[in-house]
């Protein structure tokens, strides 16, 4: 087996080679800012009850706004930073998240695909008029209890992440599936691949002949189909990488 020093090093190199790299990252990213994940069934209802008992939505409204003020004073940490830079460097074609956070675009990401949606967006589920979280929860400070549309009138207003039951946005998965046809190198970090269609894109990289790298704090089967697994936290491995990365950069 690689020492962990040797398989940082040939990662570098295959990342230094790569001319369409995607990076798909996951909730271990945002644990690492302090924030849970947005998109765990057991935060989020059905989107069925959601729509048809009030009192779920009553629920749910409180536990947004209990954890809202983390969500409002995180910030992105080592690892989006990282991959912040990779950007710049000219070393990343695209990044895939499952996080819901934004911390991606506030480290300065501009190439982010969000394949869950994003927490920082309300909708209306029955005229579609979009509001901020902040707006939302603004409203509820006032007294209410669930928010309401100030244009239908409508209290089944919901973040624009997929609750369970819904399928995942349309347009960012076909975007992905698309861009995965084209990389050379899936560098997954902190992400889950236990759900179906996310689960099939370490796949569909690997038959388009691109190489599979799994940073990780843990085990997951998915190892053993890699070929490259690093453990660690991603905030301290990714910054190694970007390291190494420069070292071989000569500015002139």
């Amino acid at each position: 087996m690689e020492k962990e020093a040797d398989v940082i090093e040939i990662v570098t190199e295959w990342i230094r080679e790569s001319q369409k790299l995607i990076v798909l990252t996951g909730s271990e990213i945002s644990r690492e800012s302090g924030l849970p994940d947005f998109s765990d069934s057991r935060l989020n209802p059905h989107i069925k009850d959601f729509r048809e008992d009030r009192e779920v939505r009553a629920q749910y409204w409180r536990k947004i706004k209990e954890i809202y003020p983390t969500l409002a004073k995180a910030e992105p940490n080592p690892a989006h930073e990282a991959l912040a830079e990779l950007e710049i460097l000219g070393n990343l074609d695209c990044l895939f998240t499952q996080t819901t956070d934004g911390l991606h675009h506030r480290a300065g990401n501009s190439s982010v695909i969000e394949l869950l949606s994003t927490m920082q967006w309300v909708a209306c589920t029955s005229c579609g008029k979009d509001y901020t979280l902040e707006q939302i929860l603004n409203e509820l400070d006032l007294g209410k209890e669930i928010p309401e549309c100030d244009q239908c009138g409508k209290d089944i207003l919901k973040p624009s992440i997929s609750f369970p039951g819904q399928p995942l946005p349309h347009w960012e998965i076909r975007e992905a599936w698309m861009r995965l046809h084209n990389c050379d190198l899936l560098l997954i970090v902190g992400a889950s691949l236990d759900q179906p269609p996310i689960s099939s894109f370490s796949v569909q990289a690997s038959q388009s002949g691109a190489k599979i790298v799994i940073i990780s704090e843990g085990q997951s089967k998915e190892d053993e189909y890699a070929d490259a697994v690093i453990y660690g936290k991603p905030s301290q491995v990714l910054p190694l990488l970007i390291k190494k990365l420069k070292e071989g950069i000569t500015i002139t």
